[in-house]
């Protein structure tokens, strides 16, 4: 469980534990216990909010700071690639350079 899972789950039970303290040590009419409550909810769902929000743009950062990261080792990786390919391609001319002379000096010797 993440920090922010674990903040969300503590804000959610001090509400709870707000609430029922609340209700029933209310010196008010219920009519206006319910009005007050009715506003700490609506004040709870904007934090709620607030919060979700940060977490999908921490994520969605996240997500592109590593697909940026990836681009960069995949470029990396296919630069390796075609050194080591045009390497082993020059090694093997040269061996077919050797291989053809060698082949021709024993032909013309023969």
């Amino acid at each position: 469980m993440n920090k922010n899972q674990k903040f969300l789950i503590g804000t959610v039970g001090a509400l709870l534990t707000g609430v029922a303290i609340g209700l029933l040590v209310a010196p008010k009419k219920g009519k206006d216990t319910r009005k007050l409550i009715k506003s700490k909810a609506n004040d709870f769902g904007g934090t709620v909010k607030t919060k979700a929000g940060d977490i999908g743009g921490t994520a969605k950062d996240t997500y592109e700071k590593s697909l940026e990261e990836l681009a960069v080792l995949a470029d990396k990786l296919k630069e390796g690639f075609f050194k080591n390919v045009n390497s082993a391609k020059s090694k093997a001319e040269s061996v077919a350079d050797n291989v053809n002379e060698k082949v021709r000096s024993v032909v013309n010797n023969a």
